[in-house]
């Protein structure tokens, strides 16, 4: 069975003398419809570790509709504002590809997507749904685990007829709020390891409990199983990685004393960063990540790893990683075999530099700039442009950019050239706790005549992550 597990987090003002309370729900055994394995379990799992941490549980299973909504309206009636409430579903739920729609037990197939809304409870659509009920009681934080099957499970009529897809549609995260799901985009989430495997829960649940239970913090658990799933999926070629979204400003320590040592905003520092990192083919995005925060371990184990499984560099393409601001009068890589492997040369040093998280990285930007530049559309001195960048590195003093090569064009005539190159960035700010992350396509014009410098710089964000 292919499921999907989301993890959606809203905080709330909270009042004083708040109540931690959850409802679980497993479904394993449908009249109609294919029945699951691990539901009910993992639905056990959740209660007794909430239950040990001071929750008032109330647990459900095998719920046809008029149970479900039943469970769910006195449910919602014991949340008082300032509460922290938990809503845990495990079984069968389908997405007409912006809502997402959780199934009870008395469920029939069908081909028709109005049928099947009828039989179905919407988790989040603006009015009625689960979350939006629990979010007009005003709890303080609420906790909302959806685990469930990947695939459409009224069977392949419905999904030529309304686009079912594999997988539910993602909850927009707002401020205030942390989301993950089990697998990413594309990919199945698995029930286990093979007809060998016998562990008792699903095999996100199976890690997420156990570092739940033994860090009480939300974004160490998520981070840690992120790893361990992957990898375990691997084991038999499968590929599962779970995404996750943080948007919550404050502490993610969901019971006990988690790690007192550990400044929380540090914490949240170091996994936004990381959630950029994992990703990246960089040594030098690699290398600044392991230098920023040698104090984790953890993570830069998982960098470190990443580093070692990067293919060897050729000699050609060596270059430093511990950076001094260059010369004007040095070109950066004196490859002048060809005009464009000069200024791809040229325009990866820029980069890298840029991405340092060190003092005096804008006065050392004036190695790469004309006296006179044409920037974003305005005719600018180097000294305005020194200043803008210095302004940039004021709001957002951690920087990683990651230039994509295959995706970059290069046009010389005439002693210049014109790049225009697919750039990953990450910028973050700990002071404000903000983060800005995507895709941007930056393009230069560079002055190939004695001193390589750039003469034109303009960019435009091709997509948010």
């Amino acid at each position: 069975m292919a499921r999907i597990f989301a993890l959606l987090l809203i905080l709330l003002p909270g009042l004083a003398q708040a109540v931690e309370r959850a409802l679980i729900v497993g479904n394993d055994n449908y009249d109609t419809l294919p029945t699951l394995l691990k539901a009910e379990e993992d639905a056990q799992g959740y209660t007794e570790l909430l239950t040990r941490n001071g929750f008032v549980v109330t647990t459900i299973y095998n719920a046809p509709m008029a149970e479900m909504r039943r469970q769910l309206a006195e449910f919602y009636e014991t949340i008082e504002p300032g509460d922290t409430v938990a809503f845990i579903y495990s079984g069968h739920g389908w997405s007409d590809g912006s809502l997402n729609y959780l199934v009870p037990t008395d469920a029939q197939i069908t081909a028709s997507a109005a049928v099947a809304v009828e039989m179905s409870i919407p988790l989040k659509n603006g009015v009625n749904g689960i979350l939006d009920n629990i979010a007009a009681r005003e709890s303080r934080l609420t906790i909302a685990i959806v685990d469930a099957c990947r695939n459409n499970p009224f069977g392949g009529n419905l999904s030529r007829a309304v686009g079912v897809t594999r997988g539910l549609a993602p909850v927009e995260p707002a401020q205030g709020t942390f989301l993950i799901y089990s697998a990413g985009a594309g990919q199945a989430a698995l029930d286990r390891l093979g007809e060998a495997d016998t562990q008792q829960y699903s095999v996100f649940t199976r890690f997420f409990l156990r570092n739940l239970d033994a860090t009480g913090d939300l974004r160490q658990a998520t981070i840690q199983t992120r790893i361990q799933v992957q990898q375990a999926a691997n084991i038999i070629g499968a590929d599962q990685r779970p995404a996750y979204y943080d948007e919550l400003s404050g502490t993610s320590c969901l019971f006990g004393d988690c790690d007192s040592r550990s400044d929380d905003g540090q914490i949240k520092g170091v996994i936004e960063e990381w959630a950029f990192v994992q990703g990246s083919k960089s040594r030098v995005v690699l290398n600044a990540f392991i230098s920023k925060w040698g104090e984790q371990p953890l993570y830069v184990a998982l960098a470190q790893e990443i580093l070692g499984s990067l293919p060897a560099l050729q000699p050609a393409a060596e270059a430093q990683t511990a950076f001094v601001v260059p010369e004007r009068t040095v070109a950066p890589v004196p490859d002048t075999s060809a005009m464009q492997t000069r200024a791809m040369n040229f325009v990866r040093l820029n980069i890298r530099y840029w991405s340092q998280n060190r003092p005096n990285v804008a006065a050392g930007m004036r190695a790469f700039y004309a006296d006179e530049i044409l920037f974003y559309g305005k005719d600018w001195t180097q000294a305005q442009v020194l200043a803008d960048k210095a302004g940039f590195i004021e709001r957002w003093p951690v920087r990683a950019y990651d230039i994509d090569e295959d995706k970059t064009t290069i046009t010389c005539t005439d002693g210049f050239c014109d790049i225009d190159a697919e750039v990953v960035f990450f910028a973050h700010s700990p002071a404000r706790g903000d983060t800005s992350r995507g895709l941007a396509l930056f393009s230069y014009s560079i002055d190939m005549n004695g001193e390589l410098a750039i003469i034109y710089e303009t960019s435009e964000v091709l997509e948010r992550y």
